[in-house]
């Protein structure tokens, strides 16, 4: 059975719990850094091509 583990065993060092966090705020960062370039910019990118596309008729002539 797994009723075996000793939770003493299974944490993980100091060091290791230290890089992850600063990979996690990392990774945070830059997505930050490009939502601020990229996501404002594709919406209204995507809402201006949206102008051009042809406007569906529902009725049938």
């Amino acid at each position: 059975m797994i009723d075996d583990f000793d939770d003493d065993n299974l944490k993980a060092p100091e060091a290791l719990k230290d890089m992850l966090v600063s990979e996690i705020e990392l990774i945070r960062d830059a997505m930050t850094i490009v939502n601020m370039f990229l996501g404002e910019n594709m919406l209204a990118g995507v809402k201006y091509l949206q102008e051009f596309e042809p406007k569906k008729n529902n009725t049938h002539e």
